[in-house]
């Protein structure tokens, strides 16, 4: 299977359609499309460790959540750090595709694997992408922020604490800072992204809404997998997918 076979075979799996219309995803990189695809590295993002790793493994794709190029490049420089890094991916041979709010949207993407990763039961969308379901028994703020930094494996970064017993949770992976109103009016007890803004924090304690900031990397890096066995169905089983997990502070450093 080269490139462009498994692209449009992932796009029939993660439509295009489910792209916001702001957003820029799908083939990021392609040093030699016609090459077989025997193997795929997936990760959160196309770092400078994440194209290391795929010359590791002899991966001849990275594919990602985020776009590798997201905004327009008026030139391709090393200095650039989005330049240098589709420079190491041409001179590596190494084509990337990317999936991104399509991945948060379509079923099985990361708003329902983070829903499930929480532990919620009958996960709906209340927006395109975000989700909205109950945890199995009630509990207080304090008690659900333990839970959800657990099984996450990240600290809250932030977090807005109105009181009142958690049932209802709202998600949205990543930066949620525009949703907080539509949370809200789901009927959340309590709204989990990955961050949000200051304005956002302070909309959701005006609504006397619960929130919970978990980091961008935890509230996503939970698709990964997922991401995995959509290559694996798409390809028929033909590209192996290789998962690229790693400790966030040494491979962003943030």
């Amino acid at each position: 299977m080269d490139l462009f076979e498994l692209s449009r075979a992932i796009d029939n799996l993660i439509p295009v359609s489910l792209r916001e219309p702001w957003d820029n995803d799908g083939l990021m990189v392609a040093p030699e499309c016609g090459a077989d695809v025997t193997r795929a590295l997936i990760a959160l993002d196309a770092t400078s460790g994440a194209i290391e790793r795929a010359v590791s493994v002899g991966a001849q794709v990275i594919i990602t959540h985020h776009p590798l190029v997201f905004h327009p490049l008026t030139a391709v420089s090393k200095a650039d750090p989005v330049g240098s890094r589709v420079i190491s991916c041409i001179n590596n041979r190494i084509a990337v595709l990317s999936y991104h709010t399509r991945l948060d949207t379509v079923e099985g993407g990361v708003n329902d694997c983070l829903a499930e990763a929480l532990g919620l039961k009958n996960a709906a969308p209340f927006l395109p992408f975000g989700r909205l379901g109950e945890i199995e028994s009630e509990m207080s703020f304090e008690r659900f922020v333990k839970h959800s930094e657990s099984v996450l494996g990240e600290k809250a970064c932030a977090a807005v604490n109105r009181g009142g017993t958690i049932k209802k949770v709202a998600v949205v992976s990543g930066s949620g800072k525009d949703f907080v109103c539509e949370a809200f009016a789901a009927g959340a007890d309590v709204y989990v992204t990955g961050e949000a803004s200051h304005d956002s924090l302070i909309d959701a304690a005006e609504l006397g809404m619960n929130m919970v900031c978990l980091t961008h990397h935890a509230t996503e890096r939970v698709v990964l997998p997922a991401l995995g066995g959509f290559v694996k169905k798409a390809s028929g089983g033909a590209v192996e997918p290789v998962i690229f997990d790693f400790d966030r502070v040494n491979e962003y450093g943030v």
